[in-house]
């Protein structure tokens, strides 16, 4: 048996759009369906389609509505074992293969679509799903009116930050509701970039946002509470004066605080721009807490863009002039926080939680303020952006290329074309 070029998805759409033939509908058994209501899609586990109400024969049957390609999937999937599919009513499929019953034997009526599908639809779908293109549609794109993909990626703006905000909400959960540790822990993390995010997050739990404010005064202080915790103050340096300074300022307060340091072997610096190494982002992170403290409480009340930049321009001790790594020397630049990287910041980090907090208290303010800073930053570059653009997608904020990557990794790689407003465009 060749499985047809369509997958549960079209069954989907076509059940919500009503987009079949519903003339003379009839079970494989030989009895006469009525759809009174459809139902509502279930997206989490169990049946596909709940509150569904048919008549078939002469009896009404209220409960769910479950839908596979063949029907067949239905022991596949283990439904014939689980008792979370008994209330399944109708069973709706592409094409019919055998009939299913519920762990109680009980006969479920089955409803084919195969010959019921608009052939241009099915073609559209088939064209959609089957080709390797970099973005299913992209031979299409110019097609789908310039107000469908404007409203499509206002939608995608919201869903990007509510996927960022899944692994802020572990973080949240882990300091118990603490926002201000939340806002530390996970900027601390985006400090990482990709390469030692990891190893970031942990000297922040291992180093509490209470003991950084109490000696938020001294930057020498919190440079030797974070490059200590780092486990990069174990090595001996004679010949560097604010090495051993920090280091024996360390050991101190680690007995002052009851630190432990985490592993130095966690960090990585090879294959990395010198300016990305983690020695700097801590010392830029330094100056940081010493300058601002409550950051959280400050990002909540900033109403401009500008005003949270302020927050984030930080410019590492001196020692950092002519140093990337402790005990070699460099040639002299500033290490400031570029405006590149900050505008990053606000994209991940100050947008996301500014989203969560506003739908963890119900109020809205906030939300569209997380999605008004992105607004007001210009567009991220990227292979991704890039690519659209060449297909007549332009950006004009951080807004849109967030939209992009959102659309981009959620539904165009996956090829959840009907799942889109833009596919739907181009199947109906």
């Amino acid at each position: 048996m060749l499985t047809p070029i369509i997958r549960e998805d079209l069954l989907y759409y076509l059940w919500k759009t009503k987009s079949f033939d519903m003339v003379n509908l009839i079970t494989e058994d030989g009895q006469p369906v009525k759809i009174i209501e459809f139902g509502t899609q279930n997206y989490d586990a169990g049946p596909d389609f709940s509150n569904g109400k048919v008549k078939i024969g002469d009896t009404i049957w209220a409960g769910n509505i479950e839908m596979h390609v063949y029907s067949s999937d239905w022991e596949r999937h283990n439904h014939d074992l689980d008792k979370a599919y008994d209330n399944v009513i109708l069973h709706v499929v592409y094409e019919h293969d055998r009939e299913v019953h519920t762990t109680t034997e009980q006969f479920i009526p089955c409803l084919e679509l195969k010959n019921r599908i608009p052939k241009k639809l099915k073609q559209n779908y088939s064209q959609l799903i089957t080709n390797n293109n970099w973005i299913p549609c992209e031979n299409q794109l110019q097609n789908v009116p310039n107000h469908t993909v404007t409203f499509w990626l206002q939608r995608m703006v919201a869903e990007r930050l509510e996927s960022k905000t899944e692994y802020l909400k572990s973080i949240l959960e882990y300091t118990n509701n603490d926002w201000e540790e939340t806002m530390y822990i996970f900027l601390m993390r985006y400090m990482g970039a990709r390469v030692n995010m990891d190893p970031f997050e942990s000297l922040a739990k291992n180093l509490p946002l209470s003991i950084i404010q109490k000696n938020k005064d001294d930057l020498q202080t919190i440079e030797a509470l974070l490059f200590g915790q780092a486990g990069m103050l174990l090595a001996t340096h004679t010949n560097d004066n604010y090495y051993e300074g920090l280091k024996s300022e360390y050991l101190f307060l680690s007995k002052k605080y009851h630190l432990t340091n985490i592993p130095p072997v966690s960090w990585k610096f090879a294959r990395m721009r010198p300016a990305g190494f983690p020695t700097i982002r801590i010392a830029q992170m330094a100056q940081i807490f010493c300058n601002t403290e409550h950051l959280f409480s400050q990002i909540l009340d900033a109403k401009k863009t500008k005003s949270i930049k302020h927050l984030f321009q930080a410019t590492p001790s001196e020692y950092w002039e002519d140093h990337y790594r402790f005990g070699t020397d460099s040639i002299y630049k500033e290490k400031r926080l570029g405006a590149g990287f900050i505008d990053l910041i606000i994209i991940n980090v100050v947008s996301p939680i500014l989203f969560l907090y506003g739908k963890s208290i119900a109020d809205e303010q906030y939300c569209n303020r997380a999605i008004e800073h992105l607004e007001s930053l210009k567009p991220e570059k990227n292979k991704i952006i890039t690519n659209y653009k060449a297909l007549g997608i332009k950006t004009s904020s951080a807004a849109d290329s967030q939209g992009l990557l959102q659309l981009k990794k959620a539904y165009c790689d996956p090829k959840l074309c009907l799942s889109c407003s833009i596919g739907n465009k181009l199947i109906g």
